[in-house]
């Protein structure tokens, strides 16, 4: 048997890099290390790119200093002080291992 002499089919080459991500990240998730914590209401948190975070959340989820956090969140919309950082709400928190 002789080998073939077509050659193999290309899915050619894209015209231009994209534009955006493309693992796209969910607006409502921030990830960022536990700055204040405790057994809430009120936590605090910073991402890596240093932005600040006071978060609430009633639901008495107990934190420690130095966790790493994924935090599902929405505007908080009570007239509540957290402490330093941009006031959310935290509807689910949950620890990174």
């Amino acid at each position: 048997m002789e080998p073939s002499t077509t050659p193999p089919p290309t899915s050619g080459t894209p015209a231009n890099p994209p534009t955006t991500p493309s693992d796209a990240h969910p607006k409502d998730v921030i990830v960022g290390k536990v700055t204040r914590g405790g057994e809430g209401p009120c936590y605090g948190m910073v991402t890596d790119d240093g932005r600040e975070y006071a978060l609430y959340s009633a639901a008495g989820t107990k934190l420690t200093e130095g966790d790493t956090v994924k935090i599902r969140y929405e505007p908080l919309r009570l007239k509540i002080y957290c402490g330093p950082g941009e006031h959310v709400s935290a509807l689910e928190i949950t620890v990174v291992r």
